[in-house]
């Protein structure tokens, strides 16, 4: 299983671009569901606060292409 930052690239989605949180704005850190069902862009904190976990059905980790 390929790993990059200690995420299996199944939990994680490389991105040209890091869209911003649909929170706040900040830079996201994650495409993932909430704990309400809908799915949203999240920065680390918002992440902490509504996401559920990542992996199939949960959410993917966003990590810059370079």
């Amino acid at each position: 299983m390929s790993m990059k930052g200690g995420f299996s690239m199944k939990d994680s989605v490389l991105m040209a671009k890091i869209p911003k949180c649909d929170f706040c704005g900040k830079s996201a850190y994650v495409d993932g569901r909430t704990h309400t069902g809908a799915w949203a862009y999240m920065c680390t904190k918002h992440y902490m606060s509504y996401g559920v976990g990542l992996g199939p059905g949960k959410g993917q980790r966003l990590i810059l292409s370079e």
